[in-house]
């Protein structure tokens, strides 16, 4: 059984097709294939981030970083499995550019941001047959995001959203679907982890791209574009929410209220319990609909969430008074 993927930037994938049935041996050769349709004239193609994976030989994999962004000078951890005890002739590279190893183990990899790196995929290679991990966008800015706090695209989304941070706003760009009546979702994710119950507030300042674009706060079971979820969220100048109760299903949705911008919001969590909260002044909190149940596992996701509800161009969002508290 052979079953092709492609994906627009290494992290978000979709199958290809229908898997396909094809008789071989045991033993057989995978590799790159190049070929120009004539005897007269080479075709000539270059590929990157390449990596092979097999029962017997796994591919180094990255698990966890301890930062999507960052400035020249700072320093990441990026933790997995396979990138070897030592680094030898062994490599991480960001956006095709070795960067520099402090540290080198099996399981953890200490890194400083060069001087010249320009942001795009972070991947490990491990020597001597410079096997690729799967890739992480990291993102290099003089603003970069706080601690605790990673970003990424969530699902299939055609541009490559991004998030800052500067005196005390984030800004958030993202393409993607969104969440409205679909079973997979796309939009961009400031997110931190979240385990059991707790409370997410932040005041959505401005939302500029197309007259459907989403801009939130999003508690989502895991980073798969099909979790379950619940999205408080200003669509239109009104409130909404979003949510998805079986993973894979088509998500739901609730008109909420009018809610010109500036306007702030609050997400709870108890359980598998979600209220949702607007105020003008962000004292004074009226409850948005009713509470909803949505079952999700002990760990979770809780951030802001960007969508312009399309694949081929940004919405960007700014939120200040952001806070997360836990009981």
């Amino acid at each position: 059984m052979f079953t092709r993927y492609g994906s627009l930037d290494g992290l978000n994938w979709a199958q290809l097709g229908a898997s396909q049935t094809v008789s071989m041996a045991q033993n057989v050769y995978v590799g790159l294939a190049v070929s120009n349709r004539t005897t007269s004239a080479l075709a000539t193609a270059t590929f990157d981030s390449v990596s092979v994976s097999s029962a017997a030989a796994p591919a180094p994999v990255i698990t966890a970083v301890s930062a999507t962004t960052g400035s020249i000078g700072s320093q990441v951890v990026i933790s997995g499995s396979g990138f070897g005890a030592l680094q030898g002739g062994s490599a991480v590279l960001l956006n095709g550019a070795a960067v520099t190893i402090n540290t080198w183990s099996g399981t953890s990899i200490s890194i400083t941001i060069p001087v010249g790196a320009t942001s795009g995929p972070l991947l490990v290679s491990v020597a001597p047959s410079m096997n690729d991990s799967n890739a992480v966008r990291f993102t290099v800015t003089s603003q970069p995001l706080p601690v605790s706090w990673l970003d990424q695209d969530v699902g299939s989304v055609g541009v490559a959203g991004s998030a800052n941070y500067a005196n005390g706003t984030f800004t958030v760009a993202g393409a993607g679907q969104g969440t409205f009546f679909t079973a997979s979702d796309g939009f961009h994710f400031v997110y931190q982890p979240l385990s059991g119950d707790g409370t997410m507030v932040a005041r959505v300042v401005s939302l500029q791209g197309s007259s459907a674009a989403q801009a939130g706060i999003m508690i989502r079971e895991t980073l798969d574009p099909g979790a379950n979820h619940v999205f408080l969220f200003d669509y239109s100048s009104s409130s909404y929410l979003t949510e998805r109760t079986a993973t894979g299903a088509s998500s739901t949705y609730q008109y909420l209220g009018s809610a010109a911008l500036p306007y702030w919001i609050k997400l709870a969590r108890s359980g598998n319990v979600f209220t949702l909260y607007g105020s003008l002044d962000g004292l004074n909190w009226a409850q948005l609909g009713a509470s909803q149940t949505v079952s999700m596992a002990q760990n979770v996701y809780l951030g802001l969430a960007v969508s312009n509800r399309t694949t081929s161009a940004l919405a960007t969002a700014t939120f200040d008074s952001v806070s997360v508290t836990m009981p």
